[in-house]
């Protein structure tokens, strides 16, 4: 597709200039605007439609009541067919004409509008996206999967609602400006009274919409909250599983289910008062307009097909005097929540253990080096890793976790300092230093689709075929243990597989990705002390010349390792 035409008809694959940028300083509202802005295009011609939709709606009452006054009572009267044929022609032409107007009207009109509710939905998301997978991260507390989620799905999706504000309600007031009009022509008196009395009914059914206002930021937030609570549940059930603690689990869920209950029942209680009062107040309007018309059709001063307009006008315009109210309440109050929401995620800090920006140099002799630092549980590294080394760290789980947490910059020293390269490892740009230092968690993370696969998946371009499969033999994976060979489908989490196999799967991957500096936690807790001296052994021969930091009490890659520190009861650790 031709880029310069993206738009058009659908949203490019990487389009140059988006048209909806986000300041995190504004308010909940210019974001609206923005989004308002950025959908202009499609929001406008959408909304002449629809306001040529809302006059021909309008003017079909009108056509009814000349129909009865030039046919239907001449008729009744007793005027031949010949004297009628030409009334009757016009105005059922005049009806067939409207119902087509109406009908294209109403479908491009409301088609376009939701085009602009989708391209801008697409954009805010990719804002919204990129500001989760940011390479720095967020400050303050981790988010769980599930809030952001919601955040990046269903906040959006509320967000980009404001749309219908504009969409919708300009044809809706000209709509009743047209009614007011054709009730004025009809009589001056019905007119003058709707134009006093049509302001008062809105205002009324907006002081209605507030309590539906103030309930929704809490019924989003709770519904986020449970969303959170739900994926976090499901993604750790099997170690939830394995703890017995699925009661534990269930009742912290239960409880913020309730929670979001709670707030979605009061909003829901606050949307149906409001839809019950302004529904009730629009059929009380038109109903008092009908008996007020009745008054001088009975005195004659209008005709009975004028009456019919009165009566058609006041029942059609019950859908619009609803809707715009309705519109304006209850989609403005839910996206400007959300619309707040998607602004806090976005106003978020970088992480400052991610927030350096220099360029890690190239060479050097000392690849890591750990001075005094401080890896709680009393434990205090001091430590130099060599370029090419191959070294291994005997350190308590809790040392090992928080090691590995500030080697990834998800976290700060709290004392002490580690630097690659002679600069401080949260120095350097978070995107680069991840390139060149990659550490393998120690539960390994297995994705949908085949062994092969998840070997190859290492970063934005595939590992070759060879390579990973030579990962693999490192590794200790044989194609020969598996069903189908390396082509095996593993399905997301590789449920269907052993630890050992989930383990050496992932260790494979980061073999293949064949970084400057490769740091493994834990690598080979779930297998055999036979493949573990095969992988020990292999691995040192594949990274010669490539920097190895290996976290773990195995013998075996204590035998084939250069310079070790062993901890046991000391609260200091020097190599």
């Amino acid at each position: 597709m031709d880029e310069r035409r993206w738009g058009l008809f659908e949203a490019g694959s990487a389009p140059r200039e988006p048209r909806l940028r986000i300041d995190p300083a504004w308010s909940s509202a210019r974001l609206s605007r923005a989004i308002i802005r950025s959908s202009w295009a499609w929001v406008f011609p959408g909304a002449l439609l629809l306001v040529v939709f809302n006059i021909a709606t309008m003017l079909l009452p009108v056509v009814i009541g000349q129909f009865v006054d030039t046919v239907i009572t001449p008729a009744a009267a007793g005027a031949g067919f010949g004297s009628i044929r030409s009334a009757l022609a016009g105005w059922l032409a005049a009806l067939v004409g409207l119902y087509v107007v109406i009908n294209l009207g109403y479908r491009f009109g409301g088609r376009l509008g939701w085009f602009g509710v989708q391209r801008a939905q697409f954009e805010l998301s990719q804002s919204v996206l990129g500001r989760i997978l940011d390479e720095r991260g967020t400050a303050g507390a981790a988010r769980a999967p599930g809030g952001l989620l919601s955040l990046a799905t269903a906040d959006v999706h509320r967000a980009c609602l404001v749309l219908y504000v504009t969409v919708y309600p300009p044809g809706e007031i000209v709509g009743l400006m047209v009614a007011a009009g054709i009730l004025f022509w009809v009589h001056p008196a019905l007119g003058i009274g709707v134009v006093i009395a049509l302001p008062l009914v809105l205002l009324l059914m907006h002081l209605v919409a507030r309590p539906l206002r103030r309930r929704s930021g809490a019924e989003q937030a709770g519904l986020a909250d449970a969303a959170s609570a739900a994926a976090d549940l499901v993604a750790g059930y099997r170690v939830i599983r394995g703890l017995h603690a699925q009661h534990s689990a269930a009742d912290r869920y239960r409880s913020v289910s309730r929670g979001a209950l709670r707030a979605t029942l009061s909003a829901r209680a606050a949307q149906a008062g409001f839809d019950g009062v302004s529904t009730a107040t629009a059929h009380v309007f038109a109903a008092v307009v009908v008996l007020a018309a009745a008054v001088p059709a009975f005195t004659g001063q209008i005709t009975p097909g004028q009456l019919v307009t009165v009566a058609g006008v006041a029942v059609t315009w019950i859908g619009p005097l609803d809707s715009l109210v309705g519109t304006l309440g209850s989609f403005w109050a839910v996206s400007q929540a959300s619309a707040s929401r998607v602004l806090d995620l976005v106003a978020l800090p970088p992480h400052p253990a991610a927030s350096g920006t220099a360029v890690p140099a190239d060479t050097g002799e000392r690849a890591l080096v750990f001075e005094q630092l401080d890896l709680e549980d009393g434990v205090v590294l001091n430590a130099v890793v060599l370029a090419g080394g191959f070294v291994v760290l005997d350190l308590p789980q809790s040392a090992q976790a928080a090691l590995a947490d500030l080697l990834t910059l998800k976290a700060m020293p709290s004392a002490g300092r580690i630097e690659h390269f002679d600069r401080a490892v949260h120095e350097h740009r978070s995107a680069l230093l991840r390139e060149r230092v990659l550490v393998s968690p120690r539960t390994p993370g297995i994705l949908s689709g085949t062994v092969l696969d998840n070997v190859r998946a290492t970063g934005v371009t595939t590992t070759p075929v060879d390579t990973a499969r030579t990962a693999l033999g490192v590794a200790g994976m044989g194609a020969a243990e598996l069903p189908d060979g390396y082509e095996t489908v593993v399905g997301d989490g590789g449920r269907e597989l052993s630890g050992g196999q989930r383990q050496r799967i992932a260790l494979a991957r980061a073999v293949a990705a064949d970084p400057e500096v490769l740091v493994l936690v834990e690598p080979t807790t779930a297998v055999d002390a036979v493949t573990e001296q095969h992988i020990a052994t292999g691995l040192r021969q594949h990274r010669a010349g490539r920097t190895t930091l290996v976290l773990t009490a195995s013998a075996a890659f204590h035998a084939v390792a250069d310079p070790v520190a062993v901890i046991h009861e000391e609260t200091r650790v020097d190599v």
